[in-house]
C-alpha cells in the first residue's frame, strides 16, 4: 500500500524545494557577476597595454595585444 503525503509534508517539501532552488539562483548570479568582473578586468588591463604599445611605438606588440582583445571580445561579447 501506498503512503501518501500530508498537506503539511507536502508544503514543507515545496519549500525546501523553493530554497534550493533560490540558493541555486543566488550562486548562478553570483557566478555571473564574477565572471563579468574579470572580463572587465582583463578588458582593461589589455587596453592599458595597446596604449603603453602604441606610445613606444611597438607594432608587433600592438597587433598582438589587438588581436587578443578581438579573442576575448568574441569569446564572451562586448
Amino acid at each position: 500500500m501506498e503512503k501518501k503525503k500530508s498537506y503539511t509534508e507536502l508544503m514543507k517539501d515545496y519549500a525546501m524545494t523553493q530554497l534550493q532552488n533560490e540558493k541555486w539562483m543566488m550562486h548562478i548570479y553570483s557566478d555571473m557577476i564574477l565572471n563579468e568582473l574579470i572580463l572587465k578586468r582583463q578588458k582593461e588591463q589589455i587596453l592599458r597595454e595597446i596604449d603603453d604599445a602604441l606610445d613606444k611605438k611597438e607594432k608587433e606588440q600592438f597587433m598582438k595585444l589587438t588581436n587578443e582583445l578581438k579573442d576575448l571580445e568574441e569569446r564572451f561579447g562586448s
